[in-house]
């Protein structure tokens, strides 16, 4: 033990512990980075459903006013006699 070369109990154990502690902040600063990606991710996710809704909207919006005007026309066609009944 006298040789420089060696450690003693508590060197070897405060080398150790330096490297878990290191370990243990990459650890932390890869799972901030991960946590990061996730709440992105999520926010993509609810964007796109807002997008989603905002064209099924207007698809169901399109598809209403197409069958107001056929009901209209249905409608009028229904309360005007067709022209060869007027003559009879």
């Amino acid at each position: 033990m006298t040789n420089n070369k060696q450690q003693t109990a508590v060197e070897w154990y405060i080398i150790q512990r330096d490297e878990i502690e290191m370990k243990i902040r990459l650890m932390l600063i890869c799972a901030n980075q991960y946590e990061q990606e996730l709440i992105k991710a999520d926010e993509q996710a609810k964007e796109m459903e807002a997008i989603g809704k905002e064209m099924s909207y207007s698809d169901g919006y399109a598809e209403g006013y197409k069958r107001a005007i056929e009901l209209t026309k249905w409608a009028i066609s229904n309360l005007i006699p067709p022209h060869n009944e007027q003559n009879n």
